[in-house]
């Protein structure tokens, strides 16, 4: 929904004054620029250079900023789009605690990213397409889960059971909602594997922004990034410690408890601290005010960040983040008796990070470590409900890489990461004993080493990215107890993936981009080794895996037409991506006593549409100051969404022809603003696995959702500078909509929050 962000601006009170002075003379000489191109590197280098390696390079990206001049380049033109869209907030100091006046925000049309390219970049000298979400917006989105925030902010396809598992998709390709090892939108957490199979476990707390960039990543990131990457930068506070403390109260019962404190410790070490609290004790409704049983649920998650300057050149953070669910879950609205179900996930992560900035580089080494554990709880109509299946996954790796900057015109990053991820899957009865899971267990073991070469040709007018990355990769079955009719396996192979981009500036505000490259996601360790034996009546079932299976591979390219100037921010991209050696089962033999079957690289898919995002400072249409009355959206139009095989092509499921977000925030500048937000899906395809077969007329097969749009409202009133309170409305017209066909949301309801700065 935004494609801009929203970031507290961090340059010296004076200075601002001192722009805007100029820009009205319109006497802004050349070392006046100069000096506004210095006071903006400073300030965003120093605060937007932590996201290349987290918290580490927060305090010094200007000790490369000579070399990464993502953050200095745009100069006197990226300073005024800051000051122009955010006149009327008052200056924060750098760094200042999480405590900070919200209202001090101002809107940064072209924030600086780091997920593109691994190390600090203007928005606009991306040369891939990419949306922003700042955690002011994210806060300010009626949600109580961050699959909701995003899914409201940024134009993506989304599979989401109320109360239960959910995912992504992009450009096209179908999101992975179950837990996979193996998803294809890779999703991190300030640059390292978030740890999370499910967008459920991910905390909303302490986020600065959300990076979602579209296309193949693989040559930056490894695996799993076929659609793109999913970034989520966390805060780092410096300063006086602040904070803000939350409560709210809402429909179906719903209870809401927010901390927040960050700032400095002392001279050298700082800290963040957030959690989380939601529980939602009734059922919901749905918008035809039918009351769901079994939906209520429960979420407590949180995130701790404590880090500390060793050295004028060294710096170590640590991180821990956590949530705990306990969802109950309505089941498909057609099932009768219902088919209801529970599920209780906790998930604990967390880094050790430490950066190194010695002369003309930007070094940083991290550990991460995560566990996940999913509990589904079977809740039959006549009898108690039990826990039938359990799943652990667990994530160990490591990453090290170096941005190098040769000179003020070319940079190198290069690196490697290694990576483990394991899954153990259990099975019980109604009475607690262990059974044989459907699934064995797994492993997947991946290194890989990357390189990509930044340069900035023609005064800056023409930058040129060059990357590959190589992975080695070993997929297991392992050895699964109750699981006596298996046999474990393993299998290796290798995956080399290019990328290349370039943006050229036709003229200060108008510009051109484009990017190509590959992406892979590996096949399932039990695709690829392993026996697996089961009776279906007299005939037995067995399946094998093919240990000659190749990844999925994606290859694409996108062209798009950018502009900026201080009150617009609008890009359009056309893209267009084939994937080759999908996997699919394939039956080798079949008797009346014996099935055979096996997994083949045979399928092929096409996705190929148009997207675009625009944030739009539209109150000087009316003679009102900046930042009155802000538009901001985005869209995707897929123009072929297909997979091919021998009999054809076929749709892929649970992808939108048309999607996108809409938002209106308007503000008299002081105690009072509203946010209306829109989002529109369009029709999707999807398998109608309903009871008796209701969405297709008894037939069975593929049939269409009906397009669906919902409308929020957040409305909020400064009472004093330090009391807000806060008005919401979810699904202001009541909508009956599904984002996953007979799993029906919940309809209008209303909150009311209540916020103390600390």
């Amino acid at each position: 929904m935004h494609s801009h962000s929203y970031s507290r601006h961090v340059c010296p009170c004076k200075t601002i004054c001192y722009i805007i002075t100029k820009l009205q003379q319109g006497k802004e000489s050349s070392n006046m620029k100069e000096q506004v191109r210095n006071t903006h590197r400073e300030a965003t280098g120093r605060r937007d250079a932590a996201g290349m390696s987290g918290a580490g390079a927060e305090r010094r990206g200007e000790r490369v900023s000579r070399g990464l001049r993502a953050c200095g380049t745009v100069g006197a033109m990226s300073t005024a789009l800051c000051v122009a869209l955010g006149a009327q907030a008052q200056p924060v100091v750098v760094g200042s605690g999480a405590g900070a006046d919200a209202q001090s925000a101002t809107v940064e049309l072209n924030p600086v990213v780091v997920t593109a390219t691994r190390n600090a970049q203007r928005l606009d000298e991306v040369p891939s397409s990419m949306e922003v979400a700042d955690g002011k917006v994210l806060q300010e989105t009626v949600a109580t889960s961050f699959i909701d925030q995003l899914k409201k902010n940024a134009s993506v396809d989304v599979i989401q059971y109320p109360n239960g598992l959910a995912g992504i998709g992009l450009r096209g390709m179908r999101p992975n909602f179950e837990f996979t090892i193996n998803p294809r939108t890779l999703v991190l957490i300030d640059g390292r594997p978030s740890g999370s199979t499910s967008f459920t476990t991910l905390s909303p707390e302490s986020i600065e922004r959300v990076e979602v960039l579209k296309g193949p990543a693989s040559s930056l990131y490894g695996a799993s990034a076929m659609g793109g990457v999913v970034n989520i930068i966390t805060k780092r506070s410096t300063g006086p410690i602040g904070g803000s403390i939350g409560v709210g109260y809402g429909s179906f019962d719903t209870r809401m408890t927010d901390v927040a404190l960050g700032g400095s410790l002392g001279e050298r070490s700082d800290f963040d601290l957030a959690l989380g609290y939601v529980n939602q004790n009734g059922d919901f409704k749905t918008g035809a005010g039918d009351r769901r049983p079994n939906s209520d649920f429960r979420r407590t998650s949180g995130k701790l960040r404590v880090g500390s300057d060793l050295t004028e050149v060294v710096r170590v953070d640590a991180t821990l983040d956590w949530a705990d669910l306990r969802n109950n879950a309505p089941g498909p609205l057609s099932f009768d008796p219902p088919n209801a179900s529970a599920n209780e996930t906790d998930r604990v992560g967390g880094d050790l990070r430490f950066t190194l900035t010695p002369q003309d580089h930007l070094i940083t080494a991290v550990a991460y470590a995560s566990r996940e554990n999913y509990n589904y709880i079977t809740v039959p109509a006549t009898a108690d409900r039990y826990r039938s299946s359990r799943t652990e996954s667990r994530y160990l790796g490591f990453q090290l890489q170096d941005v190098w900057a040769f000179n003020d015109t070319m940079t190198l990053t290069y690196g490697a990461d290694w990576q483990r991820v394991e899954a153990d899957r259990f099975s019980y009865s109604a009475q607690g004993a262990r059974l044989a899971p459907f699934s064995p267990n797994e492993r997947r073991d991946s290194n890989g080493i990357f390189a990509e070469w930044g340069s900035r040709w023609l005064e800056d007018r023409l930058i040129v990215t060059l990357g590959s990355r190589y992975d080695w990769i070993r997929s297991s079955t392992l050895n699964t107890p109750y699981k006596s009719s298996y046999t474990p396996g393993g299998s290796d192979f290798t995956s080399f993936n290019p990328r290349g981009g370039v943006v050229y500036k036709l003229t200060e505000h108008w510009r051109l981009h484009g990017s190509a490259g590959t992406a892979f996601a590996p096949p399932q360790g039990s695709e690829l080794a392993g026996e697996n034996v089961e009776y279906a009546g007299s005939q037995r079932r067995i399946t094998t895996g093919n240990p000659g299976l190749k990844p999925e591979r994606n290859r694409s390219w996108d062209l798009g037409v950018g502009y900026a100037d201080a009150r617009v921010d609008a890009d359009l991209t056309y893209f267009d991506s084939r994937i080759r050696d999908r996997i699919r089962s394939v039956i080798v033999s079949n008797t009346a006593t014996e099935r055979v079957s096996s997994y083949e690289n045979a399928n092929k898919s096409r996705m190929r549409g148009i997207e675009a995002r625009l944030a739009y400072d539209a109150g000087h249409w009316f003679g009102l100051p900046s930042g009155r009355i802000g538009l901001s959206g985005s869209l995707t139009r897929l123009l072929q969404a297909e997979d091919f095989d021998a009999a054809g092509a076929t749709p892929i499921r649970n992808v939108a022809k048309w999607k996108g977000n809409l938002s209106l925030t308007v503000s008299d500048g002081h105690a009072l603003s509203a946010t209306l937000t829109a989002r529109h899906v369009d029709t999707r395809y999807d398998t109608d696995n309903s009871q008796r077969s209701v969405y297709t007329g008894g037939r069975g097969g593929l049939f269409e959702n009906e397009p669906f749009t919902v409308v929020d409202l957040s409305a909020r009133w400064k009472v004093t500078p330090k009391d807000t309170l806060r008005f919401d409305v979810s699904n202001v017209f009541d909508r009956d909509y599904y984002e996953k066909a007979d799993y029906i949301m919940a309809g209008r309801a209303y909150y009311l929050r209540y916020t103390r700065a600390l």
